[in-house]
């Protein structure tokens, strides 16, 4: 049976993944506006790279937020039933598909 201290610990990492998800939309709207603001300067109708990057960082946001939810509601259904096992393979798959997707944001920046 789980203490209630481990159901906090995966609340708490559910908010952490919240967080980050929150800092990727919030970074990539920061962006975007950026990038259209200075288009605006320079008159030009064209959108930039950088609001395609912005709009990315959003939905790469939004992703990691609900990777956090499923990672919150599968760990929670572990933890009420007493059977806790690391995930440690779909950890490492979800951080390989996100830095697959951050070098090719960073070579499409280049």
């Amino acid at each position: 049976m789980a203490s209630p201290s481990d159901h906090l610990a995966n609340e708490r990492t559910f908010l952490a993944w919240v967080r980050t998800g929150i800092a990727l939309i919030g970074f990539g709207l920061v962006i975007a506006k950026f990038a259209i603001f200075i288009s605006l300067i320079n008159a030009s109708k064209q959108p930039t790279g950088s609001v395609r990057l912005g709009e990315l960082l959003v939905l790469m946001g939004a992703v990691v937020i609900v990777y956090g939810l499923y990672d919150y509601l599968t760990v929670e259904r572990m933890l009420k039933s007493g059977n806790f096992r690391a995930r440690t393979n779909s950890h490492v798959t979800f951080i390989a598909v996100v830095m697959a997707l951050t070098i090719a944001l960073a070579l499409l920046v280049l």
